[in-house]
């Protein structure tokens, strides 16, 4: 090390002294000083605080953890695993803040890595609490950082309540976990002004939850009493305590038509109740959906669910899926929704739509598949008349959410989007999709959507733990693929549903492979002994990527679709973004050492005088 840099290195620990010094009284409430936060564990022993800036594409993050010792975290490669995992671990000693980028490519001491692409830029430990700040680029450049990206990231968190010797003398974890948020797709609620909003909720009426591992359980519930337009801005889980882990998702559907007193009871089972009378509400919007792990859900500034017209329903269903695969018996519950809504009409009336496969048993997915794909087609033909009726300039609607949903097979779903054949931006992408963890993505760019355009929603199973033919349906241990987006402004005598079932590639397959079963609904295939030989697999798999037509599942009030339509052309490709890496320019450690200097002196100059 040269005299200069050690100077340097000399003058910038004592100013951090002296900066450390002030940081109790000065430092701001953590939750004022970032857009979102996250309770990583159960019992709130750590917390993640985070701002994204999308412009230059990098996170600010806070680490909070109830100890003095070193604290982790890390970005996983999508298991929520450590090894392989993308960590970072600090503490303060001394009154001097200390942070490593790491890398984990087993269970033991994460190595240091060579390219340090996370930056501290505050820490405090007081109150028996260790706070560290630091910041990082969505994408770093470095093959051994995993890259921050929409959808599910799953984190890793640790701690222990002593500080190291040095940086290579770390003792393992007294505490670890893992979960999975949103980073990137979150809304900013600062930007949301509460004040006057009102309440109204749905709940279950001390349902008894079936020891069955899978059941749909529906409710009718009144309309608010409002007499004037309003719009709901806001929707949340309302959870009996005990009964989170049973409580998979919900969804709630406005509900037309004329219902007695004998209809508002404890409910129906939605599936099993012979002439289940709530079954006719399906077919109407849908207000609210939420999954397992999902947080409050803030409608944008502009655009809101309206009550209180005069075509306003005067009921509403709520489906909830409770999920028992233990048989847990003889558990009461009265969970539901919360519903916040304001009389400052928004500028857009919102609407929700589900695109992607019908959840039929024409699903299919061979058991002990690393990876298979299905494919749910949104035809343009579903809502094109209503989208021209849209109020917007150039009609159709401007999606800003996505409920992206399948079971516990799925890793991976995303949303594409055609004009005239040619593949727009996508919608929404998961990678990382986490069964136990379906919150909305708030997009980042709303997107619109002409008349005419073509949405095409895809999702990603492995199947290898399964030995048996994996099939859509309603129960956890069968598969879905959908995505509900929300939209504005509300289209009108429009299906919510515009969903599809590939009948052709399965009706060759089973008419070609076994001439002497026939093929009808429901799909014979699941009900068969079949061994599934690499030979099949690989010829349902062409069949299906060769499909030309679909089955269209829509429900646009007076107006029948065909019975079949062909797949639409999608004839030019989405070219790939072009990587920004190749422009990152190396910086010597004494520039970066000037740097790190000038930004701490500048801060501790700005303190003094905030305090003098």
């Amino acid at each position: 090390m040269n005299v200069c840099t050690s100077s340097a290195t000399n003058m910038l620990r004592s100013l951090l002294i002296v900066f450390s010094a002030f940081s109790s009284a000065c430092a701001a409430d953590l939750s004022s000083e970032y857009a979102h936060r996250a309770v990583l564990d159960p019992e709130g022993r750590m917390s993640l605080y985070w701002t994204v800036n999308w412009h230059k594409e990098s996170v600010s993050l806070a680490v909070e953890a109830a100890t003095t010792g070193w604290v982790g975290f890390g970005i996983s490669s999508g298991n929520g695993k450590m090894a392989g995992s993308d960590v970072v671990i600090g503490w303060v000693k001394d009154s001097q803040g200390y942070l490593t980028d790491r890398y984990a490519d087993s269970e033991s001491l994460p190595t240091k890595d060579e390219e340090q692409s996370y930056f501290l830029t505050g820490f405090e430990e007081s109150n028996e609490k260790t706070v560290l700040k630091f910041t990082r680029k969505f994408d770093t450049c470095d093959t051994r950082d995993r890259k921050i990206k929409q959808g599910t990231t799953k984190v890793v968190f640790a701690y222990h309540t002593q500080d190291p010797t040095s940086e290579n003398d770390l003792k393992m974890h007294t505490f670890r976990g893992s979960r999975s948020i949103l980073l990137l797709n979150n809304m900013e609620k600062k930007e949301i002004d509460e004040t006057g909003w009102e309440n109204f909720t749905f709940l279950n009426r001390n349902v008894t939850i079936p020891k069955k591992e899978t059941t749909y359980w529906c409710a009718l519930f009144k309309a608010p009493e409002v007499n004037t337009k309003k719009h709901i801005t806001m929707f949340e889980a309302s959870l009996q305590p005990g009964n989170e882990g049973l409580v998979h998702h919900f969804i709630v559907y406005e509900c037309h038509g004329d219902f007695n007193d004998t209809h508002f009871g404890v409910g129906y089972d939605c599936v099993s109740s012979a002439n289940m009378p709530l079954r006719r509400c399906y077919f109407n919007n849908m207000v609210a959906a939420w999954g397992i792990g999902g947080e409050a859900f803030y409608f944008p500034p502009k655009a809101g669910f309206p009550i209180g017209t005069s075509d306003s329903p005067k009921y509403y269903m709520m489906e909830i899926h409770y999920n028992n695969p233990e048989g847990v018996e003889d558990r009461n519950d009265s969970s539901g929704v919360r519903f916040r809504y304001t009389s400052n009409i928004r500028q857009y009336d919102a609407g929700t739509l589900s695109v992607g496969d019908a959840n039929s048993n024409f699903l299919v997915i061979p058991p002990k598949q690393k990876s298979w794909l299905s494919v749910g087609f949104c035809p343009k033909e579903c809502n094109q008349e209503p989208m021209k009726a849209s109020t917007l300039r150039d009609g159709g609607i401007n999606v800003f959410a996505a409920f992206l949903h399948t079971h516990l097979q799925g890793v991976a779903a995303w949303t594409k989007h055609y004009r005239n054949g040619v593949e727009l931006p996508e919608i929404a992408r998961d990678d990382n999709y986490d069964f136990n963890f379906q919150d909305i993505q708030v997009l980042q760019k709303e997107v619109h959507i002409k008349p005419g355009d073509d949405v095409v929603h895809y999702c990603k199973y492995q199947t290898m733990d399964r030995n048996d033919l994996v099939v859509g349906g309603l129960s956890t241990s069968n598969e879905m693929c959908l995505d509900i987006m929300f939209y504005y402004p509300q289209m009108k005598n429009a299906s919510n549903f515009c969903n599809s079932i590939l009948y052709e590639p399965i009706s060759s397959f089973i008419k070609e492979r076994f001439p002497g079963v026939n093929v009808s609904w429901p799909n014979p295939l699941p009900e068969m002994n079949i061994t599934w030989t690499e030979e099949l697999v690989t010829d349902l798999r062409l069949r299906m990527d060769k499909a030309k037509t679909i089955v269209p599942v829509c429900f646009q009030p007076g107006k029948r679709l065909p019975e079949w339509l062909p797949i639409p052309p999608m004839s030019k490709p989405l070219l790939p973004s072009k990587s920004k890496c190749h422009m990152s320019v190396n910086v010597d450690s004494s520039s970066m050492m000037s740097t790190s200097l000038l930004v701490v002196s500048v801060s501790f100059f700005y303190v003094c005088s905030m305090i003098f």
